[in-house]
């Protein structure tokens, strides 16, 4: 079973995440903002991570530094969701494995996670 964090500040969003995830097989951690992220990361192993770049506390690309200088968990592929294209150039160059801009269907963020866990 693949392991999931999901990093996303909306409340019925992150409920859809993770009920999505976990009715296909999944097992989903979830955090509400970048810090409960960055320690559920650091006392965790995940397969991919699913990541919001606005964030109430700090920007989300802070997540992605924070995975990218770890080499536990640098090989962990991450996923950006975000309602804004900005971020793109700055994150791709970080390592990030695929960038959807909202909106998009659960269905392709479920197909983004399977070819990113693929390989």
């Amino acid at each position: 079973m693949s392991r999931l964090l999901v990093v996303e500040d909306d409340d019925d969003l992150r409920f859809l995440y993770e009920t999505t995830f976990a009715r296909i097989g999944y097992e989903v951690v979830a955090a509400p903002n970048t810090v409960e992220a960055m320690l559920h990361l650091t006392n965790g192993d995940f397969d991919a991570i699913i990541l919001d770049l606005q964030m109430p506390d700090m920007p989300g690309q802070r997540v992605v530094e924070f995975a990218r200088e770890d080499v536990r968990l640098r090989h962990v592929p991450i996923i950006v969701v975000s309602a804004n294209e900005r971020w793109r150039a700055a994150v791709t160059a970080l390592g990030v494995r695929a960038y959807l801009v909202k909106p998009v269907t659960m269905a392709q963020i479920v197909a983004q996670v399977a070819d990113v866990l693929r390989g």
